[in-house]
């Protein structure tokens, strides 16, 4: 059954669309208020809030919903300094081999905040009002890291090492190794 003209737009219905973005912020929250911009304590939004962080490829993406009723209110993006580390290490300029390909655990952190100061904002919500954040990552993404927390790749001595680094989802240079494996399984 369809949904009616009128239904609420979904995060990633309106995502790359100015357009439903707006027509969200009208049926949602009202129109922009210029007094909710940047820098503004025009908050208006006070209600309890929960908001929701898709950490990427090359960006992390934000959205803040309120908690009563699930309306989208706001969304917000912080993209990654870095990007996909697939060419060289950003600390040393160590070109990688081929089929690497890593993430700086400094980038997702940076995001993250530019992306939820930016919903926030983008909802004209106070900050004070948010009673939870839910995060996403891709699972198969690992961060190698002390005991601590720590991540290696930020101990000095070890930030030459690309093996230190996160390996993204597309980081395939084991691939000779699976390969053997399953050839080993399958005989």
């Amino acid at each position: 059954e369809r949904e009616p003209k009128d239904a609420p737009l979904s995060w990633t219905e309106e995502r790359g669309s100015e357009e439903r973005a707006t027509e969200r912020r009208g049926k949602d929250r009202g129109p922009e208020r210029p007094e909710a911009s940047a820098g503004s304590t025009g908050s208006t939004e006070t209600q309890p809030l929960v908001v929701g962080v898709d950490f990427g490829t090359l960006s992390a993406r934000a959205v803040v919903v309120r908690a009563s009723d699930g309306a989208e209110l706001g969304t917000g993006v912080g993209e990654y300094a870095h990007g996909a580390i697939e060419r060289t290490l950003p600390s040393t300029g160590q070109p990688l081999p081929p089929d690497w390909a890593l993430q700086d655990p400094a980038d997702w952190r940076a995001a993250l905040g530019t992306a939820v100061r930016e919903a926030l904002r983008d909802a004209a919500a106070d900050p004070a009002a948010v009673v939870g954040i839910g995060t996403d990552f891709t699972a198969c993404t690992v961060l190698p890291v002390l005991r601590d927390g720590t991540p290696l790749c930020e101990i000095p001595e070890l930030r030459c090492r690309p093996h230190a680094w996160p390996k993204l989802w597309k980081h395939h240079s084991a691939q000779p190794q699976a390969d053997r494996i399953n050839d080993l399984a399958h005989a």
